[in-house]
């Protein structure tokens, strides 16, 4: 099996197209599908770089790592392009897993005088999978669960992580009235960025404070293995717990080919235990170009850990692209994108 990939320049959203070619067929995985706004930029992706060259009827799959906003907001849009199109939807939806009356709590939480921002991102991500799942049913789309203990019943790609047992376990953090209510506003700042220590002691400032949102951590991430048994692996908002959990429970997700930094490219969700285990030929990220994402520190102790390892951004030359196998997939002449 082999792959076109791209991942999209969506600024600091996500927007993975993974076109597949297996057994003479054709087909279209979709990781993410970025803000509300970015539909548009994706459709218009895909009619000008995909469809002319595949049938009329390729299966298209879809997978949501996690309801934040720039990774579901724009696909309810794709279902309504794609529509029975959509041979596969994956995403593990929190509300199939949330009591109603923990829900009418969150809502009265969201309504309160000390609702937090927590609470706010917490219910906006309950309703957009409501929403999402409201636009499932019109078309008769199935939910699937994108958890790395089921079994799919294709081989186009493999979820390594979350297993259930670790989405419910952060899904009890997240949605824990009694730390809603006494979280602040409960996602800390970046610290003040010192562009000195940067340079200078970067793999200190990432391994500082890993990312302990359960939300991010619940992030699917998904693997493809090319016909050169390279690997790929795509990690949306995941951080190291999400990481170490993957491999705990036996999947393969060291030394690979290609591996997409984690959450933009900020500090709190790799540290260079992980830069070392993933040992890519290349990081991708899909960043926007801020101080913060991709963050200088990262970038820095991925080229003192891995030296022979290039960082492309999407910030920098736009939407990144490979064919995994030359002259399989139309070549798109581009001019070569330069790392960071």
């Amino acid at each position: 099996m082999d792959f076109s990939i791209d991942m999209l320049s969506l600024g600091n959203a996500d927007c993975n197209i993974i076109w597949s070619k297996a057994e003479n067929s054709d087909f279209i995985t979709i990781i993410d599908g970025g803000n509300p706004k970015d539909a548009k930029t994706i459709i218009e992706h895909y009619e000008s770089y995909i469809m002319p060259h595949i049938p009329s009827d390729s299966p298209i799959l879809i997978i949501n790592t996690h309801p934040h906003s720039d990774h579901i907001g724009g696909l309810i849009d794709l279902v309504h392009y794609f529509k029975n199109k959509i041979v596969r939807f994956y995403y593990n939806d929190p509300t199939d897993y949330i009591e109603e009356a923990k829900r009418n709590e969150i809502r009265s939480l969201n309504e309160a005088l000390y609702s937090n921002k927590r609470v706010q991102k917490l219910f906006e991500s309950l309703k957009q999978s409501d929403n999402l799942g409201n636009v499932l049913d019109q078309y008769g789309i199935s939910k699937r669960p994108a958890f790395s203990d089921i079994q799919l019943e294709h081989n186009l790609f493999e979820f390594v992580g979350p297993s259930k047992a670790f989405y419910l376990e952060q899904l009890g953090y997240f949605t824990s009235i009694d730390n809603l209510k006494t979280s602040g506003s409960n996602i800390q700042l970046e610290s003040d960025i010192n562009e000195l220590q940067e340079g200078l002691k970067p793999c200190e400032i990432v391994d500082e404070k890993n990312d302990a949102s359960a939300e991010n951590l619940t992030s699917v991430l998904t693997k493809f293995v090319d016909s050169s048994n390279r690997k790929y692996l795509f990690t949306a908002d995941a951080g190291v717990d999400s990481f170490d959990s993957a491999e705990s429970n036996g999947y393969d997700i060291r030394d690979l080919h290609i591996c997409q930094l984690p959450h933009h490219g900020g500090r709190r969700n790799i540290s260079t235990n992980w830069i070392s285990n993933f040992n890519p030929n290349q990081f991708w990220v899909s960043a926007n170009g801020s101080k913060k994402n991709p963050r200088k520190a990262v970038i820095s102790c991925i080229k003192k850990n891995l030296p022979n390892c290039a960082t492309y951004s999407t910030h920098k030359g736009g939407t990144k692209h490979i064919n995994t196998k030359a002259k399989l997939f139309p070549e798109r002449n581009w001019s070569s994108a330069e790392p960071l």
